[in-house]
């Protein structure tokens, strides 16, 4: 075995493959063609447009990160360039703010999972007429979205969803590898489903309209007629930020387990080949969906969220056992980005316990190099957010407040790149990279803050459960900070001392 480090022991596991998928999990191009930005869509917004336009903006975000983990490739990713190349104390705080903004989003994941589920059971089971079908999705996976759900219901899918993290977080204790493969294989079929997916709706393009009516009448969804433009390019770039912040701006899991990529090619390679991948995932399908079902079609059924990619996939899939594929293929996108976690967030937690602000134990790595008790605390703060949608559904907006954080801790890697890029040697391109990332993020804190899609203001007044949120994390990164710091001093142990060198390794 090749160990990235004596004294930390983690192995060289990931592949390029690997890394690319862990990006492509992160950025979860396959949810956002499900319901996560469609229903959205404003009057002479064209997706496909929107979607290439957030690509473009966002490259100088993607270039900065790929410098910054050519430079310096370490567990943790953009925590290391924080604390060593900006600021140690902040670089701490925002970290550790960032990585425990992560298992409610897992969590989130985990929960709404059951959706996709509900929606593959729901639209096989109606066109085929599968009672069987339709009773599961009407009692055990039922839509955690709908009004009318028991709580009875909402505990059956908690349990669900548990014991889903609880298996993904089991095989990374065994072996780091299986980690990384599970996520690669999840990967690959999400991929190669949401192609398949494509496929079927090119090959039907020229007779969509009478191929898809089944479907409609089926669900009674009536296309209502369409008044207004069929393009505005001020819409268009209205739908920017809901791009950028579902998918194109979340960068960070290839460098958080940049130690353990085995190649060069890896490491230079995984964060531009994963976003164009994204690119592509996304793009493709709402340009398919657009001249297939025509402008005005689709804006009139897009807010229905039943009407979507993935539905409209499955509804012209000419057999039911391509109907399954194309199904399991969407689910398979939700175990996908919840596989990509449990590796990304163990890291932040380990690479915390190497620089001491976080104790030992969560450095520690079983026989199998596996760092084990960092899974078992991700596990652990998984189960609790996972019952918030059970106890509050105001609770649960506050959780998709998660956006704003990341602005803000992008807006600091871009201040980071611009300080790395005037030191020693001349890095012309990461400089205009990082100017340019933190002109974007100062847009994109704007819309954070006027938006309600971003979970910090609701009817015009500030969401203030949302906004909590957001300082209580930060308030957290401070509150570990102060405390490690007051206690490594007390053994003699100062730990700014760790932001003057490199490792975690």
């Amino acid at each position: 075995m090749q160990f990235v480090r004596n004294s930390s022991g983690l192995v060289k596991n990931a592949s390029l493959t690997d890394a690319m998928m862990l990006n492509i999990a992160n950025m979860g191009a396959g949810l956002a063609i499900f319901i996560g930005i469609s229903p959205y869509i404003v009057k002479g917004a064209v997706l496909w447009l929107a979607s290439l336009i957030t690509f473009l903006i966002t490259l100088p975000l993607v270039f900065l990160y790929t410098f910054f983990i050519i430079e310096i490739h370490r567990t943790g990713g953009d925590y290391v360039w924080l604390s060593r190349k900006l600021n140690g104390k902040i670089g701490s705080i925002m970290g550790i703010a960032l990585a425990f903004n992560m298992p409610p989003y897992f969590a989130l994941s985990a929960f709404f999972s059951v959706a996709a589920i509900n929606t593959v059971l729901e639209v096989i089971g109606t066109l085929n007429h599968e009672k069987a079908l339709l009773n599961l999705a009407n009692t055990v996976f039922v839509n955690p979205y709908s009004p009318s759900i028991t709580l009875t219901q909402e505990i059956l899918i908690y349990i669900l969803a548990a014991i889903a993290f609880a298996i993904i977080i089991g095989i990374n204790i065994l072996k780091p590898k299986w980690g990384f493969s599970l996520v690669t294989a999840l990967g690959t079929l999400a991929i190669l489903g949401t192609i398949v997916a494509m496929i079927e709706l090119g090959i039907n393009v020229q007779d969509f309209h009478s191929k898809i009516s089944t479907f409609l009448t089926d669900f009674n969804l009536t296309p209502s007629t369409y008044t207004g433009p069929t393009f505005s390019l001020p819409a268009t770039i209205y739908m920017i930020p809901y791009f950028a912040s579902f998918a194109y701006i979340w960068l960070y899991a290839g460098p958080a387990v940049s130690a353990e990529i085995k190649s060069e090619r890896g490491i230079k390679y995984n964060i531009i080949l994963g976003s164009l991948l994204t690119l592509f995932l996304i793009t493709v399908p709402f340009y398919l969906l657009c001249i297939a079902g025509g402008y005005g079609f689709n804006f009139s059924l897009f807010p229905t969220e039943t009407y979507n990619f993935w539905s409209v996939a499955i509804a012209l899939a000419e057999n039911q056992a391509l109907q399954w594929f194309i199904g399991i293929s969407l689910i398979s996108w939700e175990f996908f980005v919840m596989a990509f976690g449990v590796i990304v967030f163990a890291r932040y937690v380990f690479a915390f316990s190497f620089d001491r602000l976080f104790p030992e134990i969560f450095s520690r790595l079983n026989k199998s190099s596996s760092p084990v008790y960092a899974h078992l605390l991700d596990f652990a703060v998984t189960l609790v957010f996972l019952a918030v949608p059970i106890i509050s559904p105001e609770g649960v907006q506050a959780l998709y407040s998660y956006t704003p954080l990341a602005i803000a801790y992008l807006f600091l890697v871009s201040l980071a790149g611009i300080k790395f890029s005037l030191e020693g040697k001349k890095r012309i391109g990461m400089l205009i990279s990082s100017i340019l990332s933190a002109a974007f993020m100062i847009f994109m804190g704007y819309e954070a803050f006027t938006n309600p899609y971003f979970g910090v203001i609701s009817n015009g007044q500030p969401f203030w459960p949302g906004i909590a949120y957001v300082l209580s994390l930060i308030g957290l990164g401070i509150v570990i900070y102060v405390a490690s710091k007051e206690y490594n001093l007390r053994r003699g142990i100062n730990i700014d001392l760790n932001y003057k060198e490199i490792p975690p390794e």
